[in-house]
Order: C-alpha cells, then structure tokens, then sequence
C-alpha cells in the first residue's frame, strides 16, 4: 500500500527538487484536490509544480523508492475525476502548469515540439502566428494543457476532419513509474521500429506514466471558413444532412454539431444568447465547412442546403454573414455545459454510438426517460459527427429531487445499457477516471480487462501512478 503520510525528511527530499513551487497549506489547494462538477472532494499530501522533465522524474523517482503514490496533473479540466486524489487518500500531486514552454516550431515539417503544461488555446495561437492550424478544440481550451488532453484522448468539435486528440501526435516524451525517461520525440510520419509505444500512454489517463512533452501534427490554416446554424424537422434528419453533406462537400465539412430545442430554450434562460433563427425548432445542426484554399464556401453550403430543403432534411438556416456571427453560433454550443450546471442536479452521460445508430439511440433514450421520470428535463447536444452525444437527465423542476437522486443508477445503467446494445461506448471522449470504473468492468469483458490490468501491473508494478483510475487492481 502507498505511503499516504510524508515524513519530514521525504518532504523535504520531494520539495527540493522544485525550491518553492509547492503548495503544503490545505487551504490552498481546493482548484488541484477538487473535481470541476463539484462532485469529488480530496485532499493532497503535497502539491508539487516542477519546471522541467528532470524535475518531474527527479519526483516521480523518489515516490518509486518510498512506495509514494501520486497524481499527474494539468488543468484540472477533466469531467470523470481522473486527476484528482482518491477521497480516502491524500496522495501527492505532480501540478505541470509551470512546464509550458513551445520548444520548436518547424513549419515545413508541420509539426510543433510543446511541453505537457502548455494551454491549449496558446497552442493554437503559436501555431496560427506560423500560417499553421493545431485544430484540437474545446470548450476548456483556455485553461486545459495538452499534456492532460493527450493523456486523456481529447476529442472536441473537429474530430470530423482531424480525429481525436491521438491522431494529432507524432511523438511523446514520458515520465516512467519508475523514474526513467522515455525520449519519444520524433517527429517522424513514418516509423515502423517496433511496437508504436505513444499510444499506451495516449488515453491512460496519467495512469502509466506522466507525460511531459509531446510533438504535434499541423496543418494548413484554413483560408475559407462557413459556419451556420441549420433548423431539422426530426432526429432521423440529422444524419440525412451529414450524408449529403459529406457526400456533397467531402473534406470541407470540418464541424457537424447537434443541439435540440431545450438547449437553445437553456440558453435563452440562462445566458445572454438566443435564438438568432426567426422561430423556435425541434432539432438544430451547427455546421462548419472550412478550406485551406480562398473558396466560396458560402456557395457551396448554400448549394447543399437547398438540396436538402427541396428533399424536406432542412426547415431554416442561417448562415454566418460574418465573423462574429460565425463566433456567436459556436458560443451557443460552447455554452451549454456551462449553462446546464444552473439547472441543479443531472445525470450526464457521454456516449457514442455508430453514426447511423445516433437517431435510434435517441428515439429509444427518450422512451425509457419518459417510462421512469416523465418531468425530469432532458437536453441532448454534440458530436453527431462523429457519433458522440451528451444525453444530460437534469432534475425535474417541479421540486421532486430527492426521487429524482434514487433514480440516478437506474438511469445510469439504462441509458449506457442502450449504447452498449447499438455497438457504441458508455463514454466517449471524458474518459474513465474515478468516475465510471463500476461501468469500465461492467461493459468491458474480461480479457480487455485482465489486458488492462497486465499493462498496468507491467508498467507500474508498485501501483503508485494514478492509482484507482481506469482500471484498479
């Protein structure tokens, strides 16, 4: 079992190593020890902030020597608790915030050489100062850290065009349980010298090895962009557009987001933005199409739009006339986990499904909410593009909470249950963390899961680093 209590003379050995880029005061580390959604509360033996990769195995070596459990952290964005301490632990934080330097940019390779701490949103700025695009992106990007994105697989509103947060790394430098360094840093598109060992650490969660810096793919920076907010007469519409859209538009379409009628009704109440459509919908599609050429995507999308009107996929839409109304829709999207938060307790689910399954799983959603709490409020938005959908059971609002709470594991296992039975994933870009190991060991079979734990026991045999996350042992 990991030592849970520091002697003097560790913390004193542990707190060296970074001078004074640590936190001991409890009272001071609420933003590191406590979850995002307010659901987990912890406490943290010792907060640590180093400045450099040798810093951090220079840590994790000591912790290796003295049983001394402990968690990679980056901006603490996560939504599964993957990067806090467990609450009956106090288990040392390894904070990689100060690590946030851009250690190269190479233009011609299109490739861009970071530390694990950088901001997201900073990310992209040093890639757009170059002509280049770094095209991961999501609502936490001014405050997540790539190194905790590629830790957990990011996948955001682009994963249409440019895949998840894996496909955008060519190499990985990593902090072994152990203390040694894994120098993987190779900016190489081809390389076939044995096992492609990035991907182990890409989605472990900081459960295998702390990640500390990391090469990521560029591409061309988009020189035409179309946005627009589109009205759909039913669930089954929705497919039907991204089909004719990707038939018709091919790799321009980079974004096809879902929002239905109670997510702009949310917003409407709870934000300062509504609808800009002249009438109220069922179901809404955000679509983006963007070009690395000057072309009329404008055109082009109103082209497909019109298509899709004459064969009745499409009620309204509105076209973005400008940058800041492009900007405005993708605020409404943007918005809504925040907004949702306003409306109390829910059951939050982020499921995927195969893209041609997206309308059967919500049809069938929607029948088993209103068989067992007809009044709770149900918002459904996300990636239809590529299958993902956050389906959020929010309180009803008539009072009746306290029913609504003894509901939230049956509402839990029906719902996952039903994107299990259509092929899909009872999570599909949050990640597993503390939050859904019960349904990791419920959904996986068990050579998945005794592979998992092999992995584990193999690559951290002491079982100190992010331990009781993804797979416990």
């Amino acid at each position: 079992m990991p030592v849970i209590n520091l002697s003097a003379e560790l913390k004193s050995q542990l707190t060296d190593i970074v001078g004074d880029a640590f936190i001991d005061d409890p009272t001071q580390m609420a933003a590191y020890t406590n979850d995002v959604r307010g659901h987990y509360e912890a406490r943290a033996s010792l907060v640590l902030k180093p400045n450099n990769t040798d810093e951090v195995a220079k840590i994790v070596k000591l912790c290796a020597t003295n049983s001394l459990s402990f968690i990679p952290q980056g901006g603490n964005t996560g939504l599964v608790a993957g990067a806090i301490p467990r609450a009956e632990e106090a288990e040392l934080i390894i904070s990689l915030e100060r690590m946030n330097t851009i250690r190269e940019t190479d233009a011609i390779n299109f490739t861009m050489t970071v530390d694990a701490g950088c901001i997201l949103e900073n990310i992209q700025n040093s890639a757009d100062k170059i002509d280049r695009l770094f095209p991961l992106s999501l609502a936490a990007e001014g405050s997540c850290q790539i190194g905790g994105n590629l830790a957990t697989n990011a996948g955001g509103t682009a994963v249409l065009k440019y895949g998840n947060a894996r496909d955008l790394v060519l190499g990985l430098e990593v902090v072994l349980p152990n203390g040694k360094v894994w120098d993987g840093l190779r900016a190489l598109r081809k390389d076939n010298a044995g096992y492609d060992l990035k991907q182990l650490f890409l989605g472990s969660e900081g459960t295998l090895g702390v990640i500390t810096g990391a090469v990521l793919k560029l591409f061309p920076k988009p020189k035409s962009v179309c946005t627009a907010l589109i009205a759909l007469p039913s669930i089954e519409a929705t497919t039907l557009l991204l089909n004719l859209l990707r038939e018709t538009t091919g790799d321009m379409l980079n974004a096809f987001e879902y929002m239905d009628k109670h997510c702009l009704e949310l917003l409407d109440m709870h934000s300062d933005l509504s609808n800009p459509l002249s009438q109220s919908f069922s179901h809404y599609a955000l679509v983006e199409l963007s070009s690395s050429h000057d072309s009329d995507l404008n055109a082009v999308l109103e082209s497909v739009l019109v298509k899709a009107y004459e064969s009745s996929i499409v009620l309204d839409a509105l076209i973005g006339a400008s940058l800041s109304q492009m900007q405005y829709f993708w605020k409404m999207r943007e918005t809504i986990p925040t907004a949702y938060k306003k409306l109390g307790f829910g059951v939050i689910f982020d499921i995927s499904v195969p893209v041609s399954s997206v309308p059967s799983f919500i049809n069938k959603a929607n029948e088993f909410i209103e068989s067992i709490t007809p009044t709770a409020f149900t918002l459904i938005f996300g990636h239809i593009g590529d299958g993902n959908i956050h389906y959020c059971v929010m309180q009803p609002q008539d009072g009746k909470v306290k029913t609504f709470r003894s509901l939230k594991n049956d509402l839990t296992a029906g719902v996952n249950d039903l994107a299990i039975s259509l092929n899909g994933s009872f999570t599909a870009e949050h990640g597993v963390g503390l939050a859904k190991i019960d349904e990791l060991l419920r959904y996986r079979s068990e050579v998945e899961i005794q592979l998992m734990q092999q992995v584990k026991s193999t690559l951290d045999p002491l079982n100190i680093c992010n331990p009781g996350k993804v797979i416990s042992r």
